[in-house]
């Protein structure tokens, strides 16, 4: 069976870091509950058992890899949920072994011919207090899919205790992975939206690298991803709300075009791309589905030094919407904008896009059940002492290693409520000056933005303000702590 539209993207994308052991990507992602109260646990393993029957991407192996794999989904597939007690450790220790854990899960590479491809434990803090972590390898999970795993397997847990009634049936048709691969031709084939991503969008020079970075050695780690938190100012997030309402859009798309600006003024251009993502779910039934449905869109856009804050905004506004109303698949797009797109594969999306933007997730909502709570909780993964990196540049084709370097450049994830974020980067290439520089000068464009959203984008002010010079073709060799010089003229 093949692929479905929306799993494209993302396998092109670990099947450029690496070809031949796409499970190296290391990508994946993660959702974590803590359970007060009395826990049945035989009976909270039946139940996730009962999920893995309910969704066919918990049973999903891949039968091959390559340019164009195939995939099977299973009848079974035995519960990969473990269980720990660290009840007998100090409360410090419990928590560094959780973390430990979790660092394990995420960073130990999925081998995408073996099911399931995704990792559970429960783990047993005290009698009253468990966690329940869950790993899922990208290609069949997204973000919604994990917090939906959690929500069925409360579901499930309380159907069996007689608390709640069975859920019901998935719908038909999509309640097997061919009906979601039929759902989803429609994207394949559209001449519009291929022509659309054609005007839209050209690809970027090879070895492209926006921000500057360091040429990988023998012993970089290639997955050592950190957060920088950031905040904007108590009167800067309380006025977006209301400069995002004059440009007739969302605080988040301010915020987006903000990170235009920035990009702009720092790299001496005027055409920025940001890439973001779309949740891929246009209708009830299909966010009753386990799976990766997520779709990446670009967003251009010409920042030209005379156009007011506002203007760009609204700009921002107009390519986005137009953006998700020509979702496609990514084959169509990357055939679209680069004819040669077959001869060139693996031939990843991070070729369309300067820089990456994109939204935390909702929180999600605490379960009230008889006896138990079952609340959302955040788990930072931590390596052990001397812990080995997982990956590292050695360990993968030379011809891939731009495609690491640009996957760990800088990227914003703004939080749900829009008064900050995180900024997440890999720190063997780009260092804390860097990313502290990107902070103080994105603050400083939103502060702009919302006290004086009619300056002109070249009187922007960048306390800041290191520029990026010239970063492709190929790397920008020299200090990976900022690598930058400044500006030759004040950028206020």
């Amino acid at each position: 069976m093949r692929l479905a539209a929306s799993q494209q993207m993302m396998w092109e994308f670990m099947t450029a870091l690496d070809p031949a052991h796409p499970g190296n990507s290391r990508l994946v992602v993660v959702e974590f509950r803590r359970l007060l109260g009395d826990l049945d646990v035989a009976v909270l393993d039946a139940a996730v058992g009962d999920v893995i029957a309910r969704h066919d991407a918990l049973r999903m192996r891949f039968a091959r890899i390559g340019a164009d794999p195939a995939v099977e989904i299973l009848p079974e597939v035995a519960s990969p949920l473990e269980h720990h007690d660290v009840s007998d450790l100090p409360p410090d220790e419990r928590r560094r072994w959780v973390e430990r854990l979790v660092h394990a899960h995420r960073t130990r590479a999925f081998d995408p011919c073996a099911a399931p491809l995704w990792r559970a434990a429960l783990v047993r803090l005290s009698p009253g207090e468990h966690v329940l972590a869950l790993t899922c390898f990208h290609m069949v999970s997204d973000g919604w899919s994990c917090q939906l795993f959690m929500a069925d397997v409360v579901h499930a847990y309380a159907a069996r205790l007689g608390i709640r009634p069975p859920q019901p049936p998935l719908p038909a048709g999509l309640h097997r992975f061919a009906g979601i691969v039929a759902l989803q031709d429609a994207l394949a084939g559209d001449p519009d939206r291929a022509a659309y991503w054609r005007d839209r969008l050209r690809p970027l020079p090879g070895g492209y690298q926006l921000f500057p970075a360091g040429k990988p050695g023998p012993a970089d780690d290639l997955s050592a991803e950190v957060p920088d938190r950031f905040a904007f100012p108590a009167e800067v997030a309380g006025g977006l709300r209301g400069v995002a309402r004059r440009a007739r859009t969302s605080p988040y798309i301010a915020l987006l075009a903000a990170w235009q600006v920035l990009l702009a003024l720092r790299s001496g251009r005027r055409r920025i791309v940001l890439g973001t993502t779309t949740l891929g779910r246009d209708t009830a039934p299909e966010r009753e589905l386990f799976g990766q449905f997520t779709n990446n869109v670009y967003v251009p856009a010409d920042v030209d030094p005379d156009r007011p804050l506002l203007d760009v905004v609204a700009a921002a506004h107009a390519e986005t919407r137009a953006a998700m109303a020509h979702v496609a698949a990514f084959h169509t797009v990357a055939a679209a904008v680069d004819p040669d797109f077959d001869r060139h594969r693996p031939w990843p999306d991070n070729h369309l896009f300067d820089g990456w933007f994109q939204s935390a997730a909702p929180a999600a909502p605490t379960i009230e059940l008889p006896g138990l709570v079952v609340e959302p909780v955040d788990i930072t993964a931590r390596p052990a002492p001397d812990a080995p990196a997982p990956v590292v540049a050695s360990d993968v084709p030379p011809e891939c290693l731009p495609v690491w370097v640009k996957r760990g450049s800088p990227i914003v994830v703004v939080d749900d409520d829009r008064a900050g974020g995180v900024i997440i980067r890999n720190r063997s290439f780009f260092g804390d000056d860097l990313v502290a520089g990107l902070v103080a000068d994105y603050q400083a464009v939103v502060a702009t933005l919302v006290t004086a959203p009619g300056t002109p984008v070249g009187r922007v002010r960048l306390p800041d303000g290191a520029s990026f010079g010239s970063a492709y073709p190929g790397y920008r060799t020299g200090n990976t702590s900022g690598g930058c010089h400044r500006h030759g003229r004040d950028a206020g």
